[in-house]
């Protein structure tokens, strides 16, 4: 995957007025205009990229062919396209150096939060209705990273205790993911990782080739929406026991790597981020859970 590439697809309003917003504000560049004026490329830090877009155009602002042609290869295959109040996930090396700077950009309404072990977090309201997420990962040592992944079998038995089917169809707010849907994903994900988990421990060292996941796709052709989901919690269950067995079992099972794409990825370093990525999930739950007082 091109990394010259935006994975990252926002729709604006008005691309001059929101571009003026990421570039003033926020410090991002601008790569690229199209010369219709409805889209731009913008570059975030080092190695990541953003195409804005207006949510719609007249028949006279349409692109040309070739223009249309143009915005697609600025785009990765199948970029995140997310909704208006969304959370959108910037990685950064430091939020610290990112929070220090938009404040001296005069950007108000920062909100940094810290998962120990897990990540840094500086929330970032945009103009568009975006809430923008920098985040750093943070270091863990390897007995604190068994214990956060454990720890996930736990929590996930405590949100959906008691739970009835009605129930399981509650939302945060109209249009965001209910807790069926937040549930069914993140065993998912946690499946299509464990793959590469399972590889890295009996093979150290070997070059993975796996599809992207998509979660939009995988929601909507695995019907999140109104499949039973008690199954799906006693397998979560089950394999993290698996891992964590082998794990114990196994020497410097932490350690042990595969090469995915253009980067060698841990064990350790895969575990920590499905800890954290069922964490964030489970707390979405529970927010849910408080919401409706159940």
């Amino acid at each position: 995957m091109d990394r010259n590439k935006a994975k990252l697809l926002l729709l604006v309003d008005h691309v001059e007025a929101s571009a003026a917003f990421y570039t003033g504000k926020l410090g991002w560049e601008v790569v690229e205009r199209a010369a219709s004026g409805h889209a731009v490329l913008l570059q975030v830090g080092e190695d990541y990229r953003v195409v804005l877009m207006n949510r719609s155009q007249t028949a006279a602002q349409q692109e040309t062919d070739s223009e249309e042609s143009r915005i697609a290869d600025w785009l990765q295959p199948k970029p995140s396209c997310p909704q208006a109040g969304d959370l959108v996930y910037i990685g950064v090396s430091s939020v610290q150096e990112v929070e220090r700077s938009l404040l001296e950009r005069g950007v108000a309404q920062l909100h940094k939060e810290e998962d120990p072990g897990h990540i840094r977090r500086l929330l970032v309201p945009s103009v568009d209705g975006y809430m923008l997420v920098y985040w750093e990962e943070l270091y863990a040592a390897d007995e604190e990273i068994i214990a956060m992944y454990a720890e996930g079998i736990e929590a996930l038995g405590e949100v959906v205790a008691s739970l009835t089917d009605e129930q399981l169809n509650l939302r945060e707010v109209p249009g965001k993911w209910s807790i069926r849907e937040h549930l069914l994903h993140l065993i998912d994900l946690e499946l299509v990782t464990i793959h590469k988990v399972k590889f890295a421990l009996a093979e150290s060292g070997r070059t993975y080739a796996g599809n992207s996941f998509s979660q939009d796709d995988w929601s909507q052709g695995l019907l999140y929406a109104n499949r039973p989901i008690h199954v799906e919690v006693r397998m979560f269950v089950a394999v993290r026991q698996h891992i964590l067995s082998l794990c114990a079992y196994l020497p410097d099972a932490l350690q042990r790597t595969i090469i995915s794409k253009d980067r060698e990825e841990s064990v350790g370093k895969l575990l920590k981020m499905m800890a954290g990525h069922a964490m964030h999930h489970i707390r979405a739950v529970r927010r849910i859970r408080e919401r409706h007082e159940i």
